[in-house]
């Protein structure tokens, strides 16, 4: 219980935890003994020049505003498209949908084991019919799409839709959430997508992109938010930019170009409420990717030497007791990122900690960025925190320690989140966060301090996902297994196994007449692994249907 303060004890309060969010001690003032080894042209430079710490574009947001990129996705693909049709309306400038797990997992909505798990926490993606309902009056040769799923057949689905509507593939923009190593890390999908599966889709996805996509972003790193499982700033950073450097020597290693593979690398990071330090986060974080591009790949090309991340401000930040004080960690949360210079952002609907987002939350959260766009002026000057001696001194900071998480992982980064060694890592800063709150060293307003009565409490609105569209869906898919061509089905999925199994052939143009054929996700991702030396189901219920 807490205990009440007097009026005397909290006019003289003062701060207790004189540290950043993720831990760094900080001094009462800082001053330019703090910075005195900086060098402007070898350090910060102008925005839009190496190393690019002060921002990737020479007008920043003068030049283009960040994009508004709500996430969404549940229930159904019709259901799934009524929301993105109504983000549009409210002025979201891109679009963004998450898969549920059962998709992320590579299953089929009718799997035994997605049983009650579809359409939950994301949009069932099974076969393009799905995709071709989801995108149905989506302008797709207008707007940027980011697909939160792992799977190709999910992106072939995206560009077969896109060709339907008269898109050309070069004129498709977006980004696809491929990365086998970290949705790997936080154990997601263990036994779905085996390493070498990921990496094998990975690479010919960029291959096939580097010719035919090219304004899509085949690659990115972070999708997953190691923040979320208790990781520092630093080690977030480290983690994720020693991904993007295996990812790129891989695709190098079968002849990809540097310059090419790392200008369609991009970033999704976390944005905490520590203001000062996320923002010093990101400049750090793109002077160390430059370095290591220019240094490591001789990448020469600027375009491809940028750091291009999209921000979800950090849900584990938010709680369920006050969630109405959710609003204002999202406010400046969403600060912290513009501030650092991110181009792309999410902010997370206050009342996440308790139900998927309702209109008017989502609404609420678009509203927020579009205040922040609009009447805070935050976006009329590139790198505004640049020069402060603090934000100097913790870039510089965080740059150290970033570095040196690296020197330890980069090389057997694999190993790394196979052992689950770095998991636990990150699993013991969250436990570390728990005991902070819990023995009052750390405030969190609502939770630990400033609590209020039960009966005082506002009741939240609550987003449930309907179990008609979730039915609809399921019938959909037994209609789709009824009314398509089997044996096209067939003829395909021996396509995609035999293309899997010749190493020097690109599975990507095999997936997409598989996708054509309304093969499934399931169907694809089961031959896949089967060419990889697996079994069909990784859950060991179901046989391979064509046999």
């Amino acid at each position: 219980m807490e205990r009440s303060a007097s009026i005397t004890e909290r006019y003289f309060e003062k701060p207790t935890r004189l540290k950043t969010w993720s831990g760094i001690p900080v001094k009462e003032i800082y001053t330019p003994d703090d910075v005195k080894d900086i060098d402007y042209e070898r350090d910060l430079g102008d925005a839009g020049k190496y190393p690019y710490t002060r921002g990737i574009f020479p007008d920043m947001y003068r030049g283009r505003l960040w994009s508004l990129r709500e996430i969404c996705g549940y229930g159904s693909a019709g259901e799934t498209n009524k929301r993105l049709k109504f983000l549009l309306s409210e002025g979201e400038t891109a679009l963004n949908v998450i898969a549920d797990m059962p998709t992320q997992c590579g299953l089929d909505s009718d799997h035994p084991h997605a049983e009650g798990a579809v359409g939950v926490e994301g949009m069932p993606w099974c076969s393009l019919r799905d995709m071709e309902v989801m995108t149905e009056g989506i302008p797709i040769g207008q707007v940027s799409m980011t697909l939160s799923v792992v799977w190709l057949p999910v992106y072939a689905m995206y560009l077969v839709a896109a060709e339907k509507q008269g898109v050309p593939l070069d004129r498709v923009r977006g980004t696809f959430f491929a990365d086998a190593y970290l949705y790997l890390l936080t154990r997601y999908l263990p036994a779905s997508r085996p390493i070498k599966m990921g990496m094998r889709e990975e690479v010919d996805l960029a291959l096939f992109c580097n010719q035919y996509v090219p304004r899509v972003y085949y690659h990115n790193c972070g999708a997953e938010g190691l923040r979320e499982s208790g990781a520092t700033a630093a080690q977030e950073i480290a983690t994720d930019l020693s991904v993007a450097r295996a990812f790129i020597k891989e695709v190098v290693r079968k002849g990809g170009d540097a310059n090419q593979v790392s200008r369609r690398c991009s970033f999704t990071q976390r944005c905490g409420i520590d203001i000062f330090e996320e923002a010093a986060k990101f400049r750090a974080a793109r002077r160390i990717y430059a370095k290591m591009l220019r240094e490591e790949f001789g990448v020469d090309d600027p375009r491809s030497l940028t750091y291009k991340v999209h921000v979800v401000t950090k849900g584990s930040d938010l709680f369920p007791q006050q969630p109405e004080n959710n609003i204002i960690r999202i406010a400046y949360q969403a600060l912290a990122a513009v501030l650092g210079g991110v181009q792309s952002m999410h902010t997370t609907a206050f009342d996440e900690p308790i139900c998927l987002p309702t209109e008017e939350s989502q609404r609420l959260a678009v509203r927020t960025q579009q205040i922040l766009c609009y009447e805070t002026g935050v976006a009329n000057v590139a790198d505004p925190l640049g020069g402060s001696y603090y934000v100097e001194w913790l870039t510089n900071k965080l740059e150290q320690e970033i570095m040196e998480i690296m020197d330890e992982i980069k090389e057997n980064i694999w190993e790394l989140v196979e052992s689950e060694t770095l998991i636990h890592r990150f699993f013991r800063g969250a436990h570390e966060f728990q005991q902070e709150v819990e023995n009052g060293e750390r405030t969190i307003v609502g939770v630990n301090r400033f609590t209020i009565e039960e009966h005082q409490k506002r009741e939240v609105k609550l987003h449930v996902v309907p179990e008609e569209a979730v039915r609809e869906h399921l019938e959909n898919l037994r209609e789709l297994r009824k009314w398509r061509s089997n044996s096209e089905v067939k003829k395909a999925l021996d396509n995609v196994r035999r293309a899997v199994e010749n190493e020097e052939e690109n599975t990507v143009p095999a997936v997409i007449e598989a996708v054509k054929a309304y093969a499934t996700l399931g169907e694809i991702t089961g031959v896949e692994r089967m060419a990889h030396g697996y079994d069909y189901d990784p859950f060991g219920e179901l046989k391979y249907p064509f046999d």
